[in-house]
This record gives C-alpha cells, structure tokens and sequence, in this order.
C-alpha cells in the first residue's frame, strides 16, 4: 500500500470553518456546544453542536425538487462550502470522490445513491461515477475510505482523490430513538454523548519521491479497518477488541522501525462504549505508543459529527502537524456504532 500526500482539507462543523479555525477552537478547548431548539420527551432543550444557518448553502427550490428528507437535504447544505473551498483545485477534470455517509441502507435510503452526484452538481464539479464510491459506515467511514483510497493509488496514482465524510444529527426521529436509547446527554443521562454536525474534505495526490523537497508535507501512512461483531447493536460480547485489532492490522502494514505513535486524535465521543475499546487498545499496543501523550478528542468542543468525524479528525491532525502544534507521528482513529472500527496513520513535520 502507498503512501499519499494530504495535499488540501476543509472543515466545517460548529467549532467554524476551515481545519484552521476549528483547530484553533478546538486547541484552545473552546466549546460551541449551545442549548438547541430540540427538546426530548420530557421537554428538556438537548444541548447540540449545530453549524449556524447562515453558515450553511442556501436553500433553494432545487433541495425541493430532491424530494429527499431533511437530514439528507441538511447535510447537501452542510457539504457545500467545504466543497466549493477545494473545487478549483479540480478545474475542469472529472472527480474522483470516497463520501462517508451516515450508516443507512440504499433500500432504506434511496437517496445515498445519488448524493455524490448531487453534490459535485451543486459545487460546479465534473463527476466520476464509476471511479467514485460511497461508505455509508458512520464514524468510520471516511478513515474506511482512506483505506480504500490507498488502494486505488497504489494501482494508479496518477489521479488525486476527494476523500471526505458530512452527517447531522439534527434529525427529529433520529433523536428520538438515540434519547429512547438513553444515549444524548442531558439532566438525567450523564453518560450520553452531544449531537452535532459537520462536513470535511481531504485531496490526496501521489506521495513525492524520496528525497524530494515536499517530503515534509503532511502524509497519510496507511489505514486499517476491522469488523467488530461485539458492536452496541450486537448480539456477540463487547470486550473492546475491534479497536485494537484494527490498530494491529495498521501496524502490519507500516515499518516496523518507524516511530511510535506520538499524538492520538480519537472519535470519542463521550461515551464509554468507545473509552473502554480505547481502554484495551492503549493496553495491548503500549510499545507503539509514546507514554504520555497527547490525546485529542474534538467531540466535546462540537458535539458528535457522526460520518464526518473521520474526516474532521484527519484534518485537524494534519493542520495540527503542519503548524507545529502536535508530533509526528498521529494515530487518528474512529468507531461505528455497528461494526466498523478504523483507524489511520498520518506523518509529516513534527515538533
């Protein structure tokens, strides 16, 4: 598997807009989580981390036409002003995009489908449907991408690839099942974890060759995935292996005299279901991690972003290395609720 060049990202999420600012937001622990206007069977307000609405693409009669549902409509205007950023990028050649996506089914929501197309229509973006792919996976789903991502520029690397990830938890009958779960945070459930939002995106080009003056640009190393049958909706036991195990297949296939892992950011989202599976990995790969360390967990400045997570993460450790903030290298990983774990190595300057 090659390595890839982080060559551009964009983020927006309720911590702002750009990986920089929300960098800075999320560096400085700044928290944009507020009360919403959503409240749950008790008539408690559920505190969110939600992109203001002017931040948002406008609505148009066109998201009409969709007839697609709102979350689905939320998340095109969530997608846009990222997209738009690193659209000149592309000009006038076709893209080649990997889109994480909330964990649905197509039967479910036929919409999945066509939501690559649609974007890249909105952005002014030419289209590679064949070349281009959907993860509807959840947490994990852009850092799945990135494995597949790796894959297909090992093959041919000709071409750069959008990889990114955009989801909403502002969805009224999504918030009812997860508060009948016990599992958004509010008076009465202290282990819960923030409903956000958010979209990033991230190029990846060919890695320079070695000993090229851009070798010190930000690097994607590898990228693992694992499935995890003791999931929160599964009927094996939960020990917490899935994590690690995604962490052992990540090592098999980086050097094995590199450096060990010097900065983590991680998809924790407040709950313990993902603190314990972390839990277990720290302890069966201390060897490959730095005692100490920094350990990045942005969800609690913006709330959870679901399948934009991955991709928010990446780009914050890639702005992080690139200012001289963080060490190299960084572990970035993720969890699904079913049974995706994933997780991703990123190199680059280091202080």
């Amino acid at each position: 598997m090659t390595d890839a060049v982080i060559s551009a990202t964009s983020v927006l999420c309720a911590a702002g807009f750009g990986a920089a600012q929300v960098w800075s937001s999320v560096r400085s622990r700044v928290s944009r989580i507020r009360n919403s206007s959503v409240m749950n069977h008790r008539f408690e307000t559920i505190p969110m981390g939600l992109v203001p609405e002017e931040a948002l693409d406008a609505y148009d009669a066109d998201l009409d036409a969709l007839d697609w549902p709102a979350r689905a409509r939320r998340m095109l205007r969530l997608a846009m002003p990222p997209l738009r950023e690193l659209a000149p990028a592309f000009g006038d050649t076709p893209v080649v995009l990997y889109l994480g996506l909330p964990e649905l089914t197509p039967e479910e929501s036929p919409w999945l489908d066509k939501f690559s197309e649609q974007l890249c229509a909105r952005a002014g973006l030419k289209f590679d449907e064949a070349a281009s792919q959907i993860f509807p996976l959840g947490r994990a789903a852009v850092l799945v991408a990135l494995e597949s991502a790796l894959e297909a520029m090992s093959a041919d690397s000709s071409r750069p690839i959008l990889v990114g990830g955009v989801d909403t938890f502002l969805d009224l009958r999504l918030l009812a099942r997860l508060g009948a779960e016990g599992r958004v945070l509010g008076p009465r459930v202290m282990e819960g974890f923030i409903p956000g939002e958010g979209a990033a995106f991230l190029i990846l080009r060919a890695a320079p060759a070695a000993g090229d003056s851009r070798a010190t640009t930000v690097t994607l190393q590898g990228a693992a995935s694992v499935s995890d049958p003791g999931h929160r909706y599964g009927t094996e036991p939960s020990r917490g292996q899935g994590l690690s195990d995604a962490i052992e297949a990540l090592r098999h296939s980086l050097d094995p005299h590199g450096k060990p892992i010097a900065t983590t950011f991680a998809g924790m989202n407040g709950e313990s279901f993902d603190a314990k599976s972390w839990g277990v990995a720290q302890v069966r790969h201390r060897e490959f991690l730095v005692p100490g360390m920094p350990l990045e967990h942005p969800a609690d400045c913006f709330g959870d972003a679901g399948a934009a997570a991955g991709a928010i993460l990446v780009a914050l450790s890639a702005v992080a290395l690139s200012k001289g903030h963080r060490a190299a290298p960084v572990l970035v990983w993720a969890a699904s609720d079913r049974e995706l774990r994933a997780c991703a190595v990123i190199t680059g300057p280091s202080v």
